[in-house]
């Protein structure tokens, strides 16, 4: 049932994400407005287990948390979800309400929610909606909850400090526990008044040694792990009686002042510059710049908590040279094209077992089809519908759950080029060879639109002697109508080359011409710098590296070869053809590269190889080639993609829900954090593990001890405390 008319069939009754104490101060809100509520259930082992058996495995440990904590208010009698956005943050929870409905739904719990986004005005209309509540009301609520919030990070605070020093073990958490209970029964702003002098009283009589010199530890991570005690093993109170002071810069309040002075976010992105230059989602830049902060005042240690977190098996990867390869093969070290048109290296992969949701959105055939988990973000141009044209909206990472039919997904144009002159062919031969002894292959327009005919007509021609297969020449094989190509072959062969150019007519295929010429040195340098086999042809990195009005000739040569060409009208598109997955891949790049947008389309024949069609669909495109030989008619533009100085964007044809079980992968990558998947940009699926490597640097550049734990519903209370021992250790000793 959609939020905007449940309330109007039957009365709301609310229930919330469980969040620590701050669910004291959430409590208090719905009190003030008179709405009817069941607090959700307080997070524990059991209901861990329980949201996470009926919550999509691969989803982040926060949304099966609350799904945990949602099912035991809903047994009482909830209705109605009320999912907070991160207020002020950049937490993927916001993205989960949709996924939490259906996951709750398919499980028999039927109920409705109320999604806030972090627009005030929103936030003020949904509150009025569900409680009907005057102007004033509200704000006395929000008046009295932020009071309540405070007071409950002031004891926080209070109690990280007490803990390392308090001569009675305990004494600290005890009183902190009593004092909770008390707040949660608070009514009103004197109570509140009074109550905090009360306990200040009583937190000051606790008996604690001034003089002791504690190690301090700060906490950074993401949000919910970070401030929920019972999600991250109640890792302050651990520390506190081994003697450490905690010090934790992530909260809620935290959070609202960064909505409210939007600066303090410029702040944070120009002191972590020098670490991490692009935005990532999660609270991955606010773990840099606390860590950063730590450091710079002599903390003795630094623990990054986060939850654990992609792409089905053989999703193609952009990898150096331009080449695809499936992301399960994917090793660190190896280099990935980014978001930002250039390549950078693997810092790490992951795979994970997953069962649930997949979606699988198509931009234009089967290797233009991602199927990615609903949370992983894609670089997308969201859209509107305005005077029957679609119009961008905003252009970011968004998870896949929030793209729909008819928004874009990027493909970065690279832009990354090499001067190298030409390839040097450096065998030498025992004896001065019969042939022209050919040392050097320019990258000269012409020879380089000679490699384009090969690729598409070219074959190496072999002779064997003395029990070995030499190279002895190369071939291309012309239809005899195209004689203007095969005067162009000969021509550049020519004006370059001394080596003779035969032409043979070809008894066994009489509508065809070969051209050949015998140089072995040749046959090798055209090896090296194509392969060779119609399925294996693959360009060397150098030619993918040339500059962009170069390599159009590498291009020109290939569609004249292989090209079809048509013309008229309902259609104006020039297609080539190769059974090289390869160099598929390289050429599509190579047009991307001359800000053509092609089409790549897999066609599978009955009896006959796989093979890979390069479709420019467009007359201006085609232009945008630069064959002279190529005329095409001016028509009325009809381009369904767009063009931007950096990305083409390519619209969502369709997007479908797959259930699906098995391994997901997903990759790290240094600097851009992001990669190129079946052709489009997307981004690492964790911001916080986003950020893990940079964290590891710092940790290396200044020697602080630093632990990053990854927490989840497989992880055992055990396994934590065995890594904070050892950390404490480490913390005392680098403190000492």
């Amino acid at each position: 049932m959609d939020s905007n008319n449940c309330f109007k069939t039957n009365k709301p009754v609310i229930t919330f994400p469980y969040w620590g104490n701050y669910t004291i101060a959430f409590e208090a809100f719905f009190q003030k407005l008179g709405i009817d509520f069941i607090p959700p259930e307080a997070t524990n082992e059991n209901s861990i287990q329980e949201g996470a058996k009926i919550s999509p495995e691969m989803y982040c440990f926060p949304l099966k948390v609350n799904i945990g904590n949602y099912l035991g208010a809903i047994r009482k009698g909830a209705n109605t979800i009320f999912m907070v956005t991160s207020v002020g943050g950049s937490c993927r929870l916001r993205y989960y309400g949709d996924v939490q409905k259906k996951v709750l739904n398919d499980s028999g719990s039927k109920v409705n929610f109320v999604i806030f986004d972090q627009n005030p005005i929103d936030v003020y209309s949904k509150i009025k909606e569900i409680s009907g509540a005057s102007f004033g009301r509200i704000i006395n609520a929000a008046i009295f909850f932020y009071k309540k919030l405070k007071l409950i990070e002031d004891l926080e605070r209070k109690a990280q400090y007490l803990r390392p020093r308090e001569k009675k073990k305990g004494e600290t958490d005890m009183i902190l526990k009593t004092a909770l209970e008390r707040l949660r029964k608070i009514q009103t702003y004197k109570e509140i008044s009074n109550f905090k002098k009360e306990i200040s009283e009583k937190l000051s009589k606790i008996e604690i040694d001034k003089n002791k010199d504690v190690p301090k530890v700060g906490i950074i991570g993401e949000i919910f792990t970070v401030t929920d005690e019972t999600v991250n093993f109640r890792i302050e109170k651990k520390l506190g009686r081994e003697g450490i002071e905690v010090h934790r810069e992530m909260d809620l309040s935290y959070h609202i002042k960064k909505k409210i002075f939007p600066w303090k976010d410029w702040q944070i992105q120009r002191k972590i510059k020098p670490y991490l230059k692009s935005t990532v989602g999660g609270h991955g830049r606010d773990a840099i710049y606390e860590m950063l902060y730590y450091i710079k005042k002599g903390f003795d240690g630094v623990i990054q908590l986060l939850p654990f977190g992609c792409f089905v098996e053989n999703t193609n990867i952009t990898i150096e040279g331009y080449l695809q390869k499936p992301i399960q093969e994917i090793k660190v070290g190896e280099k990935v094209l980014t978001h930002k048109g250039r390549f950078k290296k693997v810092t790490q992969t992951f795979c994970r077992n997953y069962q649930g949701p997949i979606l699988k959105i198509d931009c234009g055939g089967k290797l233009l089809t991602i199927s990615v988990t609903p949370e992983h973000p894609l670089l997308s141009a969201k859209t509107i519908l305005r005077n029957r044209r679609r119009e961008i909206q905003s252009f970011n990472f968004i998870p896949a759950s929030e793209v729909k039919k008819g928004d874009f997904i990027a493909i970065p144009i690279p832009k990354e080029t090499k001067k190298i002159d030409y390839f040097e062919w450096r065998k030498k031969y025992k004896r001065t060879p019969k042939w022209e002894d050919i040392k050097r292959f320019p990258y000269s327009p012409e020879l380089l639109r000679m490699l384009g005919y090969w690729l598409a007509e070219g074959t190496i021609r072999y002779d064997s002697g003395t029990n070995k297969k030499y190279k002895r020449g190369i071939a291309f094989h012309f239809a005899k109508q195209e004689k203007d190509y095969i005067d162009d072959v000969v021509g550049i062969i020519e004006n370059n080359f001394k080596s003779k150019i035969s032409q043979y007519d070809r008894p066994d295929r009489p509508n065809i011409m070969e051209l050949y010429i015998g140089n072995r040195n040749l046959a090798e340098i055209v090896f090296s710098l194509c392969g060779e086999h119609c399925d294996k042809k693959t360009l060397h990195n150098d030619l993918m590296t040339l500059a962009p009005e170069l390599q159009r000739e590498i291009l020109k040569g290939f569609f004249r070869g292989d090209g079809s060409f048509r013309d008229k009208y309902g259609e104006t598109s020039y297609r080539g053809v190769t059974t090289s997955q390869n160099l598929a891949s390289q050429l599509f790049w190579l047009l991307i590269r001359n800000r053509i947008k092609p089409s790549l389309i897999e066609q599978c024949i009955k009896n006959r190889k796989p093979s890979y069609m390069l479709k420019i669909a467009t007359a201006s495109e085609i232009k945008r080639l630069g064959d002279e030989k190529i005329k095409v008619t001016e028509r009325k533009k009809f381009i369904k993609h767009r063009e931007l100085e950096n990305y083409f964007l390519v619209p969502i044809r369709k997007i479908e829900i797959i259930n699906f079980k098995g391994k997901v992968y997903n990759l790290e990558v240094e600097d851009d954090h992001s990669y190129v998947a079946n052709f489009v940009a997307v981004h690492n699926c964790m911001p916080e593990t986003t950020v893990r490597p940079i964290l590891e640097k710092i940790h290396k550049e200044t020697g602080i001890p630093f632990l990053s734990l990854s927490l989840d519903e497989q992880v055992s209370e055990a396994g934590i405390n065995t890594r904070l021992e050892a950390f404490v250790d480490v913390v005392k000793n680098y403190h000492c």
